[in-house]
């Protein structure tokens, strides 16, 4: 171990951890965010890809200071808005305002949902203020039965319990990848040998690059479209209201590649239930299912591309500069 890491000094580069905590926001849920000032790389051991990470003192993936985003379109969202596995000139973000010309603030961090962009928009300072928010909506992820405000009195109120002893696969790997540049080395080598790679999957022991997942009951897409509408309502309700405020839907993997006909029902019905609550809605699944599944998704991590962020930048442009036009 101790000559792995002399030899394998970009070890450590696998794990997110290294840029990304947990931090509390006063009257809303947790939230993960990025540890301040970090400058690093990260990357995946499947190759996919090495980007280069840079976090201000606010936390947030910007050059820029947080009081720089008094007067810009602020882009909330997770991993998918944060950049995840392309480099910060690529992220939509940079994409949107290279393409309308008006300048933008990331305000984007990994793991979040809903009660997440809260949290995230809650905690930039009062005195920091957008021009036009343009929130992200990751139809595989973020959908679920919403209640922000119950959950965070429910977790107020409800005890610490012990730790469990146990410890499951995930989090062992997880261990081990923080920890151990041997691990780190001998992962990098088994997954860039495709024989090997195959085995492992077999196994188990690795999963299968894009297996479908519905992530959702099937039977209550109008009921959670109506939920996540309601609750992306009261986040529009923090903000001025009269900015420009739009949802950018990201296009589920498993629609784009196999035309799957419930997560095309859940993306038509959410941006319907947007729009009946006066919500202006970015769907650039057209321009995904043209350019086609693999170019715009990385080849293991379901993550958008270049090319991904090019689309959903150049859709966001495109409404920004319809909204600006009307103005």
């Amino acid at each position: 171990e101790v000559g792995m890491r002399l030899l394998y000094p970009q070890w450590s580069e696998f794990y997110s951890g290294r840029f990304i905590g947990r931090e509390l926001v006063p009257g809303h849920s947790p939230t993960a965010i990025g540890k301040r000032n970090f400058n690093g790389h990260f990357a995946q051991n499947n190759g996919d890809f090495r980007v280069s990470i840079k976090i201000n003192d606010f936390g947030l993936r910007n050059g820029e200071p947080v009081m720089a985003a008094d007067g810009r379109i602020w882009i909330v969202g997770d991993s998918m808005a944060f950049g995840w596995g392309v480099e910060q000139s690529e992220m939509y973000s940079s994409i949107i305002k290279d393409r309308s010309g008006t300048p933008t603030y990331n305000v984007a961090s990994p793991g979040t949902d809903i009660c997440g962009y809260q949290s995230l928009i809650a905690r930039m300072p009062k005195s920091v203020q957008p021009s036009g928010v343009i929130l992200g909506l990751i139809l595989e992820n973020d959908i679920r039965v919403y209640d922000c405000r119950s959950e965070v009195a429910r977790i107020s109120t409800e005890p610490t319990g012990p730790l469990s002893a146990n410890i499951n696969l995930s989090q062992l790997k997880s261990w081990l990848v923080k920890n151990s540049a041997l691990y780190n080395a001998v992962t990098v080598s088994l997954k860039r040998v495709p024989a090997v790679l195959g085995v492992l999957k077999d196994l188990s022991l690795v999963k299968p690059e894009h297996v479908y997942k519905l992530t959702f009951d099937g039977a209550k897409v109008g009921q959670l479209a109506e939920s996540v509408a309601q609750e992306i309502s009261r986040t529009r309700a923090m903000l001025p209201s009269n900015i420009p405020f739009s949802v950018l839907l990201a296009p589920a993997r498993f629609e784009i590649r196999d035309g799957d006909h419930l997560y095309r029902s859940l993306r038509l019905e959410t941006a319907a239930a947007l729009a009946a609550k006066g919500i202006d809605v970015i769907d650039p699944f057209p321009d995904f299912r043209n350019a086609g599944f693999a170019p715009t998704h990385f080849a293991h991590d379901g993550h958008w591309s270049p090319l991904g962020h090019k689309i959903a930048g150049e859709n966001a442009a495109n409404w920004l500069a319809g909204v600006f036009h009307q103005r």
